[in-house]
């Protein structure tokens, strides 16, 4: 899956969550600054997310860092959708 499809179907899920339209979603804008997306919203897009790309967040990603931004969250995302596949070969 490219990035890209990654980040529009990221921001699909906040976009419901958070009540904004997508269109609207930047990707590199801060979550809780400029979506209003708080501490429940950010469990409700984890599980979301988890069933979206049938992935697993470890827990030691489950930081500010990785939830800030539909980027932030795109690149793990990849990462752990790209190294899943590895692993599977």
């Amino acid at each position: 899956m490219q990035k890209q499809e990654i980040e529009q179907k990221i921001c699909e899920v906040v976009s419901r969550l958070a009540q904004f339209n997508n269109d609207n979603i930047e990707v590199d804008s801060d979550l809780r600054d400029n979506y209003g997306v708080d501490s429940i919203v950010l469990v409700e897009l984890l599980v979301e997310l988890e069933d979206v790309f049938a992935i697993t967040f470890d827990s030691s990603f489950l930081t500010y860092e990785v939830f800030s931004t539909v980027k932030s969250i795109s690149d793990y995302v990849y990462g752990k959708i790209n190294t899943d596949c590895v692993s599977i070969n």
